[in-house]
């Protein structure tokens, strides 16, 4: 069947035709084809709203009801399409999967005339989206269309009076509950608690009745998607080695995904941070700017450190701007030309018939150009050079460096406190009655919120940068200066030179270069305060 319904069984002189196999009944083949034959169908639909449910006894309690409302009708079959865990307030019927199908089904199939469900809340917790979506679109193709619910007595009419009102009363019922929800939810909250919610992968609970996640046996997975990232490996490559490794997804069914790695990579909750309130809304999940979020610092054991999260969110953002880590042209974006000050750009000139990589750097203002395997190969050198010399040296002057960050930080902090008291004090002095107030009330209060958020800014980076002054992380990632940079992949080779590289410049008239490393692996935070 193209509908995906594979199993029949005989029930109350009725054959009943799901897409899930039943354990505790065998399969029969039917005696007929419910497409080609003459044969009276009806389509039910059950439907209930979370995950909790799904061990519980709505979809027996709804199947049998639907299979005994089929036999009074005098259907031979009822062809049943299940939407499980899936709140009707927060998806509409359009976005439902299950009721698509249903309607498909119908479209497609001349038996199928007929449709029956529980009563109104399993169809719809709107008052008008069944009828928009459904009915309307299946009347106009088949006026012969029948509803029924197995609540009523005789056909389920949409502008029945008393239909009508427990519409209304299904979706009133559905707004009060969902307000009532996330009241408990901001009071869990506002209380230092996480609200109920399934826990993040790589975490689990001792105790349900106690707000406790720990790391699981999953953590190591979690840890290997940053390692991996953190080395250039996109989310495509990260997901397609855990499904060669065959490693469980996080839903335990189906594959890993590039999305379902990516919802790793971003989310707060791997630093220890309880991250609620993050998305623009429940059937919109974009995610707002993270000065929205609601957060509670240290709720948990993180299990990525602050280091390794750094450097995961500037690959993130680097690849945000198209800037592709698994190019051939290892150094793209880095270097310059030294008389002009453009940015070399890149160029495969290789010829169909040649044998030779003919790929090159270029400056498009000067128009001179370099082999791509030449520039890359001599500042390769220079790097391995260099950390040849200065390793020993480095860690030490990367503990300096991050702590005149620190002071730089609380000398901001400071200042900004003692600003933005100031323009409190103003915006308390302004007389109401005065001409401008309007306008200078307002550029006061811009004022005052620019200053607020970079307040809020220099608090966090002060606060990332002491992590990473005690995590041992820091080591990890300038060991791999250490390692012999020619064993890695161009990915890698490119993560590496963009986390300890910040400018080349290219001299073409005497062929020659100039390297300036960064001071820190940790790009953002470095860019950042050296803005200041």
């Amino acid at each position: 069947m193209s509908i995906g319904h594979k199993f029949a069984y005989y029930e109350n002189d009725v054959y009943v035709i799901t897409e899930e196999e039943r354990p505790d009944s065998t399969p029969i083949s039917l005696p007929w084809n419910i497409y080609k034959d003459n044969v009276q169908l009806a389509a039910g639909y059950i439907r209930w709203s979370d995950e909790k449910q799904n061990s519980g006894h709505s979809h027996s309690i709804q199947e049998r009801a639907i299979i005994l409302k089929a036999q009074s009708l005098g259907f031979q079959g009822v062809v049943i399409f299940v939407e499980a865990a899936k709140s009707a307030y927060h998806y509409s019927v359009d976005k439902r999967k299950k009721m698509s199908e249903l309607k498909e089904f119908i479209l497609s199939n001349s038996n199928a005339n007929s449709v029956i469900f529980y009563d109104e809340s399993r169809v719809t917790r709107d008052i008008t989206d069944f009828y928009k979506n459904i009915i309307v679109p299946l009347r106009e193709k088949n006026s012969q269309l029948k509803l029924f619910s197995t609540q009523h007595d005789g056909e389920w009419n949409e502008n029945d009076p008393l239909v009508q009102m427990k519409l209304a009363m299904d979706h009133d019922e559905s707004v009060k509950k969902a307000s009532r929800v996330r009241e408990t939810q901001k009071n869990i909250f506002d209380n230092n608690r996480r609200p109920p919610a399934s826990n993040p992968y790589g975490y689990s609970q001792a105790n349900d009745e106690v707000d406790d996640l720990l790391p699981d046996e999953n953590a190591g997975i979690v840890k290997l998607i940053f390692y991996l990232y953190s080395f250039g490996h996109s989310d495509g490559k990260i997901a397609e080695l855990l499904e060669l490794s065959q490693i469980p997804s996080p839903a335990g069914y189906g594959n890993w995904s590039d999305s379902t790695v990516r919802y790793i990579l971003n989310n707060l909750w791997y630093i220890g941070n309880l991250a609620w309130d993050s998305r623009m809304s429940f059937s919109n999940s974009k995610k707002k700017s993270i000065e929205e979020f609601r957060i509670l610092p240290n709720h948990h054991p993180a299990l990525i450190e602050m280091g390794l999260w750094e450097t995961t969110q500037f690959f993130r953002n680097l690849k945000s701007k198209r800037n592709r880590m698994d190019s051939p042209f290892i150094l793209k974006n880095l270097v310059s030309c030294k008389e002009c000050g453009e940015k070399l750009e890149t160029k495969n000139q290789t010829s169909a018939k040649s044998k030779t990589d003919g790929s090159i750097y270029f400056c498009p203002k000067c128009k001179c150009k370099l082999k791509k395997d030449v520039l890359n190969q001599i500042v390769i050198q220079d790097f391995a050079d260099r950390w040849g010399r200065e390793i020993k040296l480095y860690l030490q002057r990367l503990k300096n460096e991050m702590t005149d960050w620190k002071r730089v930080c609380r000398r901001k902090v400071s200042n900004l406190t003692a600003d933005t008291e100031k323009l409190r004090f103003t915006i308390s002095t302004l007389n109401p009655t005065d001409e401008n107030y309007t306008e200078i009330l307002e550029i006061t209060q811009l004022q005052l919120k620019f200053m607020e958020k970079d307040k809020i800014l220099y608090i966090n980076t002060q606060e990332k940068i002491e992590l990473l002054l005690m995590e041992g992380v820091t080591i990890e990632l300038v060991d791999r200066f250490k390692q012999d940079i020619h064993s890695y992949s161009n990915v890698e080779k490119r993560s590496i030179l963009l986390l300890s590289v910040k400018a080349i410049s290219y001299d073409f008239k005497r062929d020659d270069f100039e390297i300036e490393y960064r001071l820190t692996p940790y790009v953002e935070i470095e860019t950042e305060m050296q803005l200041n």
